[in-house]
Protein backbone atom coordinates (compact mmCIF):
# COMPACT_ATOMS: atom_id res chain seq x y z
CA UNK A 1 0.00 0.00 0.00
CA UNK A 2 1.45 3.37 -1.27
CA UNK A 3 2.73 5.71 1.63
CA UNK A 4 0.50 8.96 2.66
CA UNK A 5 2.15 12.31 2.79
CA UNK A 6 -0.14 15.60 3.62
CA UNK A 7 1.93 18.68 2.24
CA UNK A 8 -0.09 22.33 2.55
CA UNK A 9 1.28 25.30 0.35
CA UNK A 10 0.31 28.79 1.89
CA UNK A 11 0.19 31.81 0.48
CA UNK A 12 1.67 32.67 -2.82
CA UNK A 13 5.04 31.42 -2.15
CA UNK A 14 3.14 28.18 -0.94
CA UNK A 15 1.99 27.97 -4.06
CA UNK A 16 5.28 27.98 -6.60
CA UNK A 17 6.71 25.86 -3.74
CA UNK A 18 4.33 22.91 -4.41
CA UNK A 19 5.21 23.48 -8.01
CA UNK A 20 8.71 22.61 -7.65
CA UNK A 21 7.34 19.66 -5.70
CA UNK A 22 4.98 18.54 -8.41
CA UNK A 23 7.60 18.47 -10.60
CA UNK A 24 9.82 16.42 -7.83
CA UNK A 25 6.91 14.00 -7.65
CA UNK A 26 7.53 14.22 -12.07
CA UNK A 27 10.93 13.41 -11.68
CA UNK A 28 9.77 9.69 -9.60
CA UNK A 29 11.27 11.24 -6.24
CA UNK A 30 8.27 10.49 -4.03
CA UNK A 31 7.75 6.98 -5.36
CA UNK A 32 5.01 4.87 -4.11
CA UNK A 33 3.12 7.73 -2.66
CA UNK A 34 -0.25 9.39 -2.54
CA UNK A 35 0.44 12.74 -1.57
CA UNK A 36 -2.18 15.35 -0.32
CA UNK A 37 -1.57 18.39 -1.39
CA UNK A 38 -4.03 21.31 -0.11
CA UNK A 39 -3.25 24.97 -1.39
CA UNK A 40 -4.37 27.64 0.78
CA UNK A 41 -4.60 31.34 0.13
CA UNK A 42 -6.58 33.94 0.51
CA UNK A 43 -6.56 35.35 -2.72
CA UNK A 44 -7.77 32.98 -4.97
CA UNK A 45 -7.48 34.82 -8.45
CA UNK A 46 -3.89 34.72 -7.77
CA UNK A 47 -1.94 34.32 -10.64
CA UNK A 48 0.70 31.47 -8.88
CA UNK A 49 -2.32 29.44 -7.90
CA UNK A 50 -3.56 29.87 -11.40
CA UNK A 51 -0.25 28.55 -12.69
CA UNK A 52 -0.17 25.79 -9.91
CA UNK A 53 -3.24 24.57 -11.44
CA UNK A 54 -2.39 24.01 -14.49
CA UNK A 55 0.65 22.15 -13.16
CA UNK A 56 -1.12 20.11 -10.90
CA UNK A 57 -3.92 19.34 -13.63
CA UNK A 58 -0.99 18.65 -16.51
CA UNK A 59 -0.06 15.68 -14.15
CA UNK A 60 -2.22 14.42 -13.02
CA UNK A 61 -4.03 14.20 -16.54
CA UNK A 62 -0.95 12.65 -17.69
CA UNK A 63 -1.62 9.35 -15.31
CA UNK A 64 -4.97 9.46 -16.82
CA UNK A 65 -8.26 11.71 -16.37
CA UNK A 66 -10.02 9.31 -14.30
CA UNK A 67 -8.61 10.37 -10.55
CA UNK A 68 -10.49 7.11 -9.08
CA UNK A 69 -8.13 4.93 -11.71
CA UNK A 70 -4.92 6.91 -10.59
CA UNK A 71 -2.47 5.12 -8.92
CA UNK A 72 0.98 5.13 -7.44
CA UNK A 73 4.32 3.80 -9.34
CA UNK A 74 7.62 2.86 -8.20
CA UNK A 75 10.95 3.82 -10.47
CA UNK A 76 9.04 5.46 -13.26
CA UNK A 77 8.12 9.24 -14.30
CA UNK A 78 4.89 10.84 -12.35
CA UNK A 79 5.30 8.24 -10.34
CA UNK A 80 3.15 9.80 -7.07
CA UNK A 81 -0.31 9.95 -7.31
CA UNK A 82 -1.20 13.67 -5.93
CA UNK A 83 -4.81 14.52 -4.92
CA UNK A 84 -5.22 18.47 -4.60
CA UNK A 85 -7.37 20.58 -2.76
CA UNK A 86 -7.90 24.21 -2.24
CA UNK A 87 -9.26 26.24 0.15
CA UNK A 88 -9.49 30.09 0.14
CA UNK A 89 -11.68 32.34 3.28
CA UNK A 90 -14.64 33.68 1.46
CA UNK A 91 -13.80 37.43 1.12
CA UNK A 92 -16.19 38.10 -1.53
CA UNK A 93 -19.13 39.76 0.39
CA UNK A 94 -17.20 40.70 3.51
CA UNK A 95 -13.82 42.36 2.98
CA UNK A 96 -12.45 43.39 5.68
CA UNK A 97 -11.77 42.88 9.09
CA UNK A 98 -14.48 45.56 10.23
CA UNK A 99 -17.18 43.92 8.18
CA UNK A 100 -16.20 39.89 8.63
CA UNK A 101 -16.05 40.93 12.77
CA UNK A 102 -19.80 42.48 12.71
CA UNK A 103 -17.31 45.82 13.72
CA UNK A 104 -20.54 48.20 13.96
CA UNK A 105 -22.90 45.61 15.95
CA UNK A 106 -19.79 44.55 18.33
CA UNK A 107 -19.05 47.82 18.89
CA UNK A 108 -22.60 48.67 20.06
CA UNK A 109 -23.28 45.26 21.82
CA UNK A 110 -19.48 44.12 23.43
CA UNK A 111 -17.86 47.53 23.31
CA UNK A 112 -14.91 45.98 25.48
CA UNK A 113 -14.36 43.75 22.45
CA UNK A 114 -13.75 46.26 19.72
CA UNK A 115 -11.72 48.59 22.14
CA UNK A 116 -9.26 45.52 22.55
CA UNK A 117 -9.27 45.11 18.49
CA UNK A 118 -8.54 48.92 18.35
CA UNK A 119 -6.07 48.41 20.57
CA UNK A 120 -4.05 45.78 18.78
CA UNK A 121 -5.17 46.90 14.90
CA UNK A 122 -4.67 49.93 13.35
CA UNK A 123 -7.72 51.64 11.57
CA UNK A 124 -6.02 51.14 8.10
CA UNK A 125 -5.37 47.05 8.94
CA UNK A 126 -9.02 47.03 9.91
CA UNK A 127 -10.09 48.38 7.01
CA UNK A 128 -7.84 47.35 4.03
CA UNK A 129 -9.32 44.47 1.67
CA UNK A 130 -8.23 41.46 1.98
CA UNK A 131 -8.96 39.43 -0.87
CA UNK A 132 -5.14 39.84 -1.88
CA UNK A 133 -4.05 38.89 1.08
CA UNK A 134 -3.31 39.59 4.28
CA UNK A 135 -0.20 41.80 3.13
CA UNK A 136 2.44 40.87 6.48
CA UNK A 137 0.12 41.85 9.04
CA UNK A 138 0.69 38.49 10.66
CA UNK A 139 -1.23 39.36 13.67
CA UNK A 140 -4.61 39.76 11.99
CA UNK A 141 -3.91 37.01 9.61
CA UNK A 142 -3.02 34.59 12.27
CA UNK A 143 -6.88 34.57 14.03
CA UNK A 144 -8.41 35.09 10.44
CA UNK A 145 -6.84 32.03 9.37
CA UNK A 146 -7.87 29.84 11.97
CA UNK A 147 -11.20 31.08 12.22
CA UNK A 148 -12.09 30.41 8.40
CA UNK A 149 -10.62 26.80 9.11
CA UNK A 150 -12.73 26.49 11.85
CA UNK A 151 -15.77 27.99 9.93
CA UNK A 152 -15.33 26.04 7.00
CA UNK A 153 -14.92 22.81 9.39
CA UNK A 154 -18.32 23.71 10.73
CA UNK A 155 -19.83 24.27 7.49
CA UNK A 156 -22.81 21.80 6.37
CA UNK A 157 -21.62 22.21 2.71
CA UNK A 158 -18.68 20.36 1.06
CA UNK A 159 -15.59 22.03 0.78
CA UNK A 160 -12.35 20.83 -0.40
CA UNK A 161 -10.81 21.38 3.07
CA UNK A 162 -12.99 19.15 4.40
CA UNK A 163 -12.17 16.30 1.95
CA UNK A 164 -8.53 16.69 2.73
CA UNK A 165 -9.26 16.69 6.57
CA UNK A 166 -11.19 13.56 5.99
CA UNK A 167 -7.85 11.96 4.39
CA UNK A 168 -5.87 13.29 7.06
CA UNK A 169 -8.39 12.19 10.09
CA UNK A 170 -8.40 8.49 8.34
CA UNK A 171 -4.41 8.69 7.94
CA UNK A 172 -4.11 9.43 12.02
CA UNK A 173 -6.78 6.91 13.14
CA UNK A 174 -4.55 4.13 11.19
CA UNK A 175 -0.88 5.66 11.50
CA UNK A 176 0.77 8.77 12.36
CA UNK A 177 0.91 10.44 9.18
CA UNK A 178 3.39 13.78 8.37
CA UNK A 179 2.54 16.65 7.71
CA UNK A 180 4.68 19.45 6.04
CA UNK A 181 3.52 22.96 5.51
CA UNK A 182 5.75 25.19 2.80
CA UNK A 183 5.32 28.78 2.78
CA UNK A 184 7.41 32.20 4.27
CA UNK A 185 7.99 33.83 7.20
CA UNK A 186 8.25 37.27 6.36
CA UNK A 187 4.82 38.04 3.99
CA UNK A 188 1.26 37.71 4.92
CA UNK A 189 -0.59 34.74 4.39
CA UNK A 190 1.78 32.03 5.26
CA UNK A 191 3.81 33.73 7.57
CA UNK A 192 0.60 34.32 9.66
CA UNK A 193 -0.67 30.59 9.11
CA UNK A 194 2.68 28.73 9.96
CA UNK A 195 2.54 29.12 13.67
CA UNK A 196 -1.39 28.00 13.79
CA UNK A 197 -2.19 25.50 10.91
CA UNK A 198 -1.69 22.08 13.27
CA UNK A 199 -3.82 23.55 15.60
CA UNK A 200 -6.47 24.71 12.96
CA UNK A 201 -6.54 21.71 10.95
CA UNK A 202 -6.45 19.08 14.27
CA UNK A 203 -9.29 21.44 15.87
CA UNK A 204 -11.08 21.54 12.41
CA UNK A 205 -10.62 17.50 12.35
CA UNK A 206 -12.05 16.89 16.11
CA UNK A 207 -14.99 19.09 14.88
CA UNK A 208 -15.23 16.86 11.63
CA UNK A 209 -14.67 13.77 13.86
CA UNK A 210 -16.42 14.82 16.64
CA UNK A 211 -13.75 13.99 19.08
CA UNK A 212 -12.66 11.59 17.08
CA UNK A 213 -9.43 12.30 16.09
CA UNK A 214 -6.32 14.01 17.33
CA UNK A 215 -4.50 15.16 14.90
CA UNK A 216 -1.74 17.15 17.37
CA UNK A 217 -1.04 13.97 19.15
CA UNK A 218 -0.97 11.75 16.32
CA UNK A 219 0.75 13.63 13.23
CA UNK A 220 4.63 14.50 12.92
CA UNK A 221 4.30 18.02 11.73
CA UNK A 222 7.31 20.14 9.88
CA UNK A 223 7.85 23.59 8.18
CA UNK A 224 9.65 25.74 5.53
CA UNK A 225 10.99 28.88 7.91
CA UNK A 226 11.96 30.17 4.44
CA UNK A 227 12.91 34.16 4.63
CA UNK A 228 13.21 37.62 2.22
CA UNK A 229 14.56 36.46 -1.39
CA UNK A 230 13.33 38.68 -3.85
CA UNK A 231 12.08 42.31 -3.55
CA UNK A 232 9.43 44.16 -5.92
CA UNK A 233 8.92 48.18 -6.57
CA UNK A 234 7.74 50.17 -3.52
CA UNK A 235 4.04 51.87 -3.54
CA UNK A 236 3.63 55.21 -4.52
CA UNK A 237 1.84 57.74 -1.77
CA UNK A 238 -1.31 57.36 -4.07
CA UNK A 239 -0.82 53.49 -4.06
CA UNK A 240 -0.69 53.53 -0.20
CA UNK A 241 -3.69 56.01 0.60
CA UNK A 242 -5.74 53.72 -2.03
CA UNK A 243 -5.19 50.39 -0.17
CA UNK A 244 -4.40 51.23 2.91
CA UNK A 245 -1.80 48.64 3.77
CA UNK A 246 0.73 47.04 1.21
CA UNK A 247 3.05 44.86 2.24
CA UNK A 248 6.75 46.25 1.07
CA UNK A 249 10.27 44.65 0.53
CA UNK A 250 12.28 46.86 2.25
CA UNK A 251 10.50 45.29 5.74
CA UNK A 252 11.34 41.57 4.52
CA UNK A 253 14.34 41.64 5.95
CA UNK A 254 13.69 42.75 9.29
CA UNK A 255 10.24 40.48 9.52
CA UNK A 256 11.91 37.38 8.45
CA UNK A 257 14.47 38.36 11.50
CA UNK A 258 11.45 38.98 13.75
CA UNK A 259 9.92 35.51 12.77
CA UNK A 260 13.18 33.66 13.31
CA UNK A 261 13.27 35.41 17.16
CA UNK A 262 9.83 33.99 17.64
CA UNK A 263 9.76 30.26 16.33
CA UNK A 264 13.41 30.46 18.26
CA UNK A 265 11.72 31.25 21.34
CA UNK A 266 7.78 30.27 21.50
CA UNK A 267 6.50 27.08 23.44
CA UNK A 268 3.64 26.35 21.31
CA UNK A 269 5.32 26.24 18.15
CA UNK A 270 8.28 23.67 19.60
CA UNK A 271 5.78 21.46 21.15
CA UNK A 272 3.80 21.22 17.31
CA UNK A 273 6.55 21.06 14.88
CA UNK A 274 9.31 18.34 14.82
CA UNK A 275 11.17 19.86 12.22
CA UNK A 276 12.05 22.82 10.98
CA UNK A 277 14.12 24.09 7.67
CA UNK A 278 15.24 27.35 7.50
CA UNK A 279 15.87 28.74 4.44
CA UNK A 280 16.80 32.01 2.49
CA UNK A 281 19.54 34.08 0.29
CA UNK A 282 21.90 36.29 1.27
CA UNK A 283 20.24 39.41 -0.76
CA UNK A 284 16.87 40.53 -2.26
CA UNK A 285 18.21 41.13 -5.28
CA UNK A 286 15.90 38.95 -7.16
CA UNK A 287 12.99 40.23 -9.09
CA UNK A 288 10.16 37.89 -9.43
CA UNK A 289 8.75 40.09 -12.23
CA UNK A 290 11.57 41.23 -13.98
CA UNK A 291 9.94 39.73 -17.26
CA UNK A 292 7.28 42.12 -17.27
CA UNK A 293 8.47 45.49 -15.72
CA UNK A 294 7.87 47.00 -18.55
CA UNK A 295 3.98 46.55 -18.50
CA UNK A 296 3.79 46.86 -14.36
CA UNK A 297 2.66 50.60 -13.97
CA UNK A 298 1.77 49.64 -9.79
CA UNK A 299 2.86 48.09 -7.20
CA UNK A 300 0.91 44.24 -7.86
CA UNK A 301 -0.53 43.26 -4.31
CA UNK A 302 -2.55 39.80 -5.53
CA UNK A 303 -4.77 38.95 -8.46
CA UNK A 304 -4.36 37.78 -11.79
CA UNK A 305 -1.58 39.94 -12.86
CA UNK A 306 0.45 38.43 -9.43
CA UNK A 307 2.17 35.42 -11.29
CA UNK A 308 5.67 35.64 -9.70
CA UNK A 309 8.98 33.72 -11.86
CA UNK A 310 9.68 30.77 -9.79
CA UNK A 311 13.20 30.65 -7.94
CA UNK A 312 15.70 28.11 -6.73
CA UNK A 313 14.92 28.50 -3.12
CA UNK A 314 11.34 26.82 -3.68
CA UNK A 315 12.98 23.74 -5.16
CA UNK A 316 14.91 23.66 -1.79
CA UNK A 317 11.62 23.76 0.00
CA UNK A 318 10.44 20.96 -1.84
CA UNK A 319 13.27 18.96 -1.21
CA UNK A 320 12.74 20.26 2.28
CA UNK A 321 9.36 18.29 2.43
CA UNK A 322 11.34 15.00 0.82
CA UNK A 323 13.63 15.28 3.91
CA UNK A 324 10.77 15.36 6.04
CA UNK A 325 9.12 12.79 4.16
CA UNK A 326 12.13 9.90 4.79
CA UNK A 327 13.44 11.35 8.12
CA UNK A 328 13.59 8.00 11.18
CA UNK A 329 10.56 7.92 12.64
CA UNK A 330 12.13 7.15 15.41
CA UNK A 331 13.71 10.65 15.33
CA UNK A 332 10.43 12.30 14.90
CA UNK A 333 8.56 10.41 17.97
CA UNK A 334 11.54 11.59 20.36
CA UNK A 335 11.45 14.96 19.31
CA UNK A 336 7.72 15.08 19.76
CA UNK A 337 7.64 13.21 23.13
CA UNK A 338 10.47 16.14 24.23
CA UNK A 339 8.46 18.78 22.88
CA UNK A 340 11.63 19.22 20.75
CA UNK A 341 11.82 20.83 17.02
CA UNK A 342 15.34 20.31 14.95
CA UNK A 343 16.54 23.20 13.16
CA UNK A 344 17.62 22.14 9.69
CA UNK A 345 19.97 24.36 7.22
CA UNK A 346 22.09 24.27 4.44
CA UNK A 347 25.11 26.16 3.04
CA UNK A 348 26.21 26.11 0.00
CA UNK A 349 29.50 27.17 -2.15
CA UNK A 350 30.67 30.75 -1.60
CA UNK A 351 30.82 30.56 -5.10
CA UNK A 352 27.07 30.40 -5.11
CA UNK A 353 27.57 27.37 -8.03
CA UNK A 354 24.13 24.86 -6.68
CA UNK A 355 25.16 21.44 -6.70
CA UNK A 356 22.78 18.34 -6.12
CA UNK A 357 23.93 17.14 -2.71
CA UNK A 358 22.72 20.89 -1.85
CA UNK A 359 19.32 19.88 -2.74
CA UNK A 360 19.13 16.48 -1.25
CA UNK A 361 22.07 15.85 0.73
CA UNK A 362 24.97 13.48 -0.68
CA UNK A 363 23.60 10.39 0.08
CA UNK A 364 20.72 10.85 -2.71
CA UNK A 365 22.46 13.34 -4.73
CA UNK A 366 23.17 10.75 -7.52
CA UNK A 367 19.56 9.75 -7.71
CA UNK A 368 18.67 13.21 -7.89
CA UNK A 369 20.34 13.96 -10.51
CA UNK A 370 19.61 10.87 -12.55
CA UNK A 371 16.14 11.48 -12.21
CA UNK A 372 16.30 15.29 -12.82
CA UNK A 373 18.46 15.03 -16.09
CA UNK A 374 16.10 12.49 -17.26
CA UNK A 375 13.05 14.10 -17.03
CA UNK A 376 14.52 16.85 -18.81
CA UNK A 377 15.75 14.36 -21.78
CA UNK A 378 11.88 13.20 -21.52
CA UNK A 379 10.64 16.63 -22.21
CA UNK A 380 12.91 17.07 -24.80
CA UNK A 381 11.99 14.08 -26.72
CA UNK A 382 8.74 14.92 -26.46
CA UNK A 383 9.11 18.77 -28.04
CA UNK A 384 9.45 18.71 -31.45
CA UNK A 385 9.41 16.63 -34.56
CA UNK A 386 10.67 13.15 -32.54
CA UNK A 387 7.59 13.58 -30.14
CA UNK A 388 8.28 10.18 -29.17
CA UNK A 389 5.34 9.45 -26.83
CA UNK A 390 2.71 10.99 -29.76
CA UNK A 391 4.37 9.18 -32.51
CA UNK A 392 4.17 6.18 -30.75
CA UNK A 393 0.58 6.46 -29.49
CA UNK A 394 -0.58 7.72 -33.16
CA UNK A 395 0.98 4.20 -34.41
CA UNK A 396 3.52 6.31 -36.27
CA UNK A 397 6.17 3.67 -35.37
CA UNK A 398 5.94 0.79 -36.96
CA UNK A 399 8.01 -1.81 -34.49
CA UNK A 400 5.94 0.12 -31.44
CA UNK A 401 2.22 -0.81 -31.87
CA UNK A 402 1.99 -1.54 -27.93
CA UNK A 403 0.52 1.56 -27.13
CA UNK A 404 -1.55 2.94 -30.06
CA UNK A 405 -4.89 3.11 -27.41
CA UNK A 406 -3.39 5.11 -25.32
CA UNK A 407 -5.75 7.90 -24.20
CA UNK A 408 -5.54 10.78 -26.62
CA UNK A 409 -5.48 12.89 -23.36
CA UNK A 410 -2.44 11.87 -21.85
CA UNK A 411 -0.48 12.67 -24.56
CA UNK A 412 -1.70 16.32 -24.99
CA UNK A 413 -1.47 17.00 -20.85
CA UNK A 414 2.05 15.05 -21.02
CA UNK A 415 2.90 17.88 -23.61
CA UNK A 416 1.07 20.46 -21.20
CA UNK A 417 3.25 19.51 -18.39
CA UNK A 418 7.06 20.07 -20.96
CA UNK A 419 5.83 23.15 -21.53
CA UNK A 420 5.40 24.53 -17.98
CA UNK A 421 8.06 22.11 -17.27
CA UNK A 422 10.66 23.37 -19.45
CA UNK A 423 10.05 25.64 -22.27
CA UNK A 424 7.28 26.07 -24.77
CA UNK A 425 7.47 26.29 -28.39
CA UNK A 426 5.41 29.99 -29.62
CA UNK A 427 6.56 30.20 -33.66
CA UNK A 428 10.25 29.56 -33.67
CA UNK A 429 11.17 31.30 -30.15
CA UNK A 430 10.81 29.54 -26.89
CA UNK A 431 9.29 30.47 -23.48
CA UNK A 432 10.38 30.01 -20.77
CA UNK A 433 8.92 27.62 -18.05
CA UNK A 434 9.90 26.45 -14.65
CA UNK A 435 13.12 25.19 -15.28
CA UNK A 436 14.32 28.17 -16.76
CA UNK A 437 13.56 30.63 -14.57
CA UNK A 438 15.23 28.50 -11.73
CA UNK A 439 18.41 28.64 -13.80
CA UNK A 440 17.93 31.80 -14.09
CA UNK A 441 16.96 32.94 -10.17
CA UNK A 442 20.70 31.02 -9.68
CA UNK A 443 22.38 33.65 -11.82
CA UNK A 444 22.58 31.66 -15.00
CA UNK A 445 25.40 29.95 -16.98
CA UNK A 446 26.49 26.64 -15.11
CA UNK A 447 25.64 28.06 -11.48
CA UNK A 448 22.72 25.69 -11.47
CA UNK A 449 22.91 21.96 -11.57
CA UNK A 450 22.95 21.53 -15.63
CA UNK A 451 24.68 22.33 -18.24
CA UNK A 452 24.94 25.69 -19.05
CA UNK A 453 24.71 25.04 -22.54
CA UNK A 454 21.31 23.14 -22.06
CA UNK A 455 19.84 26.70 -20.85
CA UNK A 456 21.52 28.89 -24.61
CA UNK A 457 18.92 28.33 -27.41
CA UNK A 458 17.06 30.87 -27.96
CA UNK A 459 15.00 29.87 -30.68
CA UNK A 460 13.21 26.07 -31.39
CA UNK A 461 15.55 25.33 -34.07
CA UNK A 462 18.44 25.97 -31.94
CA UNK A 463 16.99 23.65 -29.00
CA UNK A 464 16.75 20.70 -31.83
CA UNK A 465 19.92 21.25 -33.09
CA UNK A 466 21.34 20.78 -29.66
CA UNK A 467 23.21 17.51 -28.56
CA UNK A 468 21.46 17.30 -25.29
CA UNK A 469 22.56 13.88 -25.13
CA UNK A 470 26.27 15.81 -24.31
CA UNK A 471 24.64 18.70 -22.97
CA UNK A 472 22.39 18.21 -19.90
CA UNK A 473 25.16 17.39 -17.12
CA UNK A 474 28.07 20.21 -16.48
CA UNK A 475 31.45 18.98 -17.58
CA UNK A 476 32.34 18.60 -13.93
CA UNK A 477 30.43 16.29 -10.86
CA UNK A 478 27.85 14.35 -11.00
CA UNK A 479 27.02 13.46 -14.33
CA UNK A 480 29.81 14.20 -15.96
CA UNK A 481 30.13 10.58 -17.47
CA UNK A 482 26.39 10.12 -18.07
CA UNK A 483 26.20 10.57 -21.89
CA UNK A 484 25.32 8.69 -25.02
CA UNK A 485 26.28 9.03 -28.42
CA UNK A 486 24.46 9.36 -31.33
CA UNK A 487 24.02 7.27 -34.65
CA UNK A 488 25.70 7.73 -37.65
CA UNK A 489 29.44 7.89 -38.86
CA UNK A 490 31.63 9.66 -36.65
CA UNK A 491 28.81 11.12 -34.25
CA UNK A 492 26.54 12.46 -36.86
CA UNK A 493 23.30 12.34 -37.26
CA UNK A 494 20.18 11.64 -34.81
CA UNK A 495 19.81 11.67 -30.90
CA UNK A 496 16.51 9.76 -31.58
CA UNK A 497 17.91 6.39 -33.71
CA UNK A 498 19.82 5.05 -30.29
CA UNK A 499 16.77 5.92 -27.89
CA UNK A 500 14.84 4.24 -30.07
CA UNK A 501 16.74 0.95 -30.74
CA UNK A 502 17.27 1.07 -26.60
CA UNK A 503 13.39 1.15 -25.96
CA UNK A 504 12.59 -1.32 -28.19
CA UNK A 505 15.30 -3.51 -26.67
CA UNK A 506 14.00 -3.13 -22.96
CA UNK A 507 10.85 -3.76 -24.22
CA UNK A 508 11.65 -7.07 -24.81
CA UNK A 509 13.92 -7.31 -22.47
CA UNK A 510 11.79 -6.61 -19.17
CA UNK A 511 8.53 -6.92 -17.94
CA UNK A 512 7.95 -4.24 -15.26
CA UNK A 513 6.27 -2.39 -17.61
CA UNK A 514 3.68 -4.98 -18.28
CA UNK A 515 2.76 -5.10 -14.92
CA UNK A 516 1.22 -1.44 -14.69
CA UNK A 517 -2.18 -1.36 -16.64
CA UNK A 518 -2.44 2.54 -17.79
CA UNK A 519 -0.72 2.50 -21.82
CA UNK A 520 0.22 5.85 -21.07
CA UNK A 521 1.80 4.67 -17.83
CA UNK A 522 3.56 1.26 -19.25
CA UNK A 523 4.89 4.05 -21.80
CA UNK A 524 6.69 6.02 -19.25
CA UNK A 525 8.22 3.46 -17.36
CA UNK A 526 9.41 1.87 -20.77
CA UNK A 527 10.74 5.63 -21.38
CA UNK A 528 12.36 6.05 -17.87
CA UNK A 529 14.23 2.53 -18.18
CA UNK A 530 15.44 3.15 -21.43
CA UNK A 531 16.92 6.74 -20.92
CA UNK A 532 18.63 4.78 -17.45
CA UNK A 533 20.29 2.61 -19.43
CA UNK A 534 20.99 5.50 -22.09
CA UNK A 535 22.73 7.57 -19.40
CA UNK A 536 24.53 4.44 -17.68
CA UNK A 537 23.11 5.55 -14.41
CA UNK A 538 22.27 1.64 -14.24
Amino acid sequence: MARQFFVLGIGGTGMRCIESLIHLCAMGMFDDTDIHLLALDTDKNNGNFSRLKEVKDAYCNTKGQDRANRVALKNSFFSANINYYEFSPNYEQKSTFKAVFNYGDTQYNHREETDLADLVLSENVEDFNLRHGYRAQTHLGSMMMYHSILEAAKSPANNELKLFLSELIRASQNGQPRVFILGSVFGGTGASSIPIIPQAISKAAEIMSNGAANVLRSAYFGSTLLTAYFSFRAPSGGELNNQKIIATSDKFALNSQVAMMFYDDDATVKSTYQKFYMLGTDNLSWNPMQRKEDTITQTITGGEQQKNDSHYIELLAACAALDFYNTDESQLQQNKDLHKTDYEYRAVSESGKLDFEDFVGKERAKEFAQKFGMLIAFSLFCNGKDDFVESVRSGGQKEIQEFVEMDITQAKSLREYFNLFFVKQVGDNLQEGWLRQIHRSAGGQDAFLFNANLFSPMTFKELMKMDWNKCIYRNEGIGKDNTYSKSGVLGFGSLFDPFKKQFIQTRDTTKEWQNLTNKGEQLYKLIFDTLAKLYKFN
